[in-house]
């Protein structure tokens, strides 16, 4: 099977990058560096506004769509018309499958930029029976946004949490998750709509106390309410403060809090 794989060089991207190429499949990267950290396979330069390149699409039996641009509003607008546009493009090329990213906070919901966008991409792509909808929780690892949070918790000896952390958080390893979209990838008839994360939720007041204590640092957790937080985060912004988090990422935290999203995943066979 060959794979494309659009925003390759991103937490989640690069580790699909090596599992699939290590599982030996074909795989063929796009991002903006043309370079995937440890992959030495076919590789183009490419961005989120651009087609995709013609030489890229050869043999491609599935794509998975990671690629989004953080910034802001207009980056939610570029995110929304690329993606849709490369969805298009991939499917007048050939290309049987696509699998897009979305997130556990896409739904109705959704209140942060990030979880509004990834809902309005679903409902364009809902009228397509290629295209799988994957719904991630937090994805455990060494980057992305858990990444951030674990490194903060093990250097911080207080920790000031959004209501003391006690609000519920999904999540998966990325070696799992890129496991499952393997699988979604090669299986005959895919579930249209994938929520990849542990059936078992856990607190953010577990998860960051779990992950310093792995370090061997147990930090204290300050309560502090979730909107004097949202002000806090906010205020960090305007001054360009470098933090974890950002006042979008707490308001999708929140909001999350009401989602109806049901885990998919099996239990794996030992």
């Amino acid at each position: 099977m060959r794979l494309l794989i659009l925003g390759a060089a991103g937490f989640i991207g690069s580790h699909l990058v090596r599992h699939a190429a290590a599982q030996g499949l074909e795989v063929v990267a796009l991002c903006r560096s043309g370079k995937v950290e440890g992959f030495d396979g076919r590789t183009f330069v490419w961005a989120l506004g651009q087609p995709v390149p013609v030489a890229s699409l050869g043999g491609v039996d599935c794509a998975v769509h990671l690629a989004h641009d953080f910034s802001g509003e207009a980056g939610a607008r570029l995110t929304q018309e690329a993606t849709l546009a490369c969805v298009a493009q991939l499917r007048a090329a050939g290309v049987r499958r696509q699998i897009f990213f979305s997130s556990y906070s896409a739904g109705p919901h959704a209140e942060s930029i990030y979880g509004r966008t990834k809902h309005a991409i679903e409902r364009e792509l809902d009228e397509y029976a290629d295209v799988v909808i994957v719904r991630p929780g937090l994805v455990l690892g060494d980057g992305g946004l858990y990444g951030r949070i674990r490194k903060w918790a093990r250097r911080l000896p207080l920790i000031p949490l959004p209501d003391g952390g006690r609000g519920q958080v999904p999540v998966i390893s990325v070696e799992r998750l890129c496991r499952e979209t393997l699988g979604l990838a090669s299986m005959a008839a895919p579930l249209r709509e994938a929520n990849l994360f542990d059936p078992n939720m856990h607190s953010l007041r577990q998860l960051v106390l779990d992950t310093a204590a792995e370090a061997e640092r147990y930090p204290w957790v300050l309560p502090v309410p979730s909107m004097l937080v949202i002000a806090g985060l906010r205020l960090a912004e305007m001054l360009r403060l470098p933090l974890p988090v950002n006042a979008d990422n707490l308001s999708g935290f929140l909001a999350n809090q009401q989602a109806q999203h049901v885990s998919t995943i099996k239990e794996e066979k030992t």
